[in-house]
């Protein structure tokens, strides 16, 4: 070996060493009272864990639950993004033109960059990158990235929608948390500047860090669709990324259920519970 190699190992190796461990959950207790209370069931599933040893901090459910594979909905947009960047399908400034066509949310009915179509979900902005990605790249992507069972079955627009949409792709909770984990430390085969964007994009809170001073950074995506053929169940998601200066975590939390929340709700909810759980800065 190399003495040039061998520093190169030996950096890797100390940074790693360096990076900062996320303190202890110590309300573990409260966590999994106001869970059960709230939003709990056997299709419930919530992991944190530490984004650079990928260690679990906290699960709520049994592992039948968070190994379950369920249709990503709208929180594979981050995967659309990262390959539509890297492949220079667009651009941070590039801006698709509305069609004009009625939209089912008024928000879509606008021109919009990436920023906005991923602030706002915008349906036929995913759409239209999609068909522009196509299959070959979706299929070189999601393996390279380990990406859920990384089947492209049914409609290009909608595989990542679930069975009701003739879509197969799916991810379990648990694999959401590790694929964030190596987008937040650098290991997804993407360009550096790609996964820097994407990181700053998906920021959409921040509030000073107390009582420890610095600051509380949350990033992250929710996403809801149906999760069987027939539309009886559905899924809900909010998968996110959170550091406070003491804590620097990726987490995932999914609901199946007959009637579970939309992704929206189930963050609110956490949000609350990881408030009086000492995990969120209070209101």
């Amino acid at each position: 070996m190399t003495r040039a190699a061998l520093s190169s190992i030996l950096l890797v190796l100390s940074l790693v060493a360096c990076a900062p461990k996320s303190a202890p959950i110590k309300s573990q207790n409260t966590l999994e009272s106001a869970i059960d209370k709230q939003m709990g069931g056997v299709g419930t599933c919530v992991i944190l864990a530490d984004t650079h040893s990928g260690d679990v901090l906290y699960q709520y459910n049994a592992d039948k639950a968070c190994n379950a594979p369920l249709p990503p909905c709208a929180t594979f947009n981050i995967v659309t993004d990262l390959i539509g960047l890297d492949q220079g399908l667009v651009t941070p400034t590039t801006v698709a033109k509305w069609d004009g066509s009625p939209q089912p949310v008024r928000a879509w009915q606008t021109d919009a960059d990436i920023t906005k179509a991923y602030k706002n979900q915008i349906d036929w902005w995913f759409q239209r990158l999609a068909g522009a990605i196509g299959h070959d790249r979706y299929a070189t992507a999601l393996n390279q990235f380990d990406y859920g069972n990384k089947t492209l079955a049914g409609p290009l627009p909608l595989f990542w929608q679930g069975p009701h949409s003739g879509g197969g792709l799916s991810i379990s909770t648990r694999q959401q948390v590790d694929f964030l984990r190596r987008l937040y430390t650098g290991k997804l085969p993407v360009r550096p500047e790609t996964a820097a964007f994407v990181e700053k994009m998906m920021v959409d809170e921040t509030a000073p860090a107390q009582p420890n001073g610095g600051q509380f950074t949350v990033s992250g995506e929710t996403g809801s669709c149906p999760s069987q053929a027939d539309g009886s169940r559905g899924v809900g998601w909010w998968v996110r990324a959170a550091e406070d200066g003491h804590r620097d975590m990726v987490f995932a939390a999914s609901v199946e259920a007959a009637d579970g929340p939309p992704g929206e709700e189930i963050e609110q909810t956490l949000k609350d519970i990881f408030a009086d759980g000492g995990l969120w800065p209070q209101d």
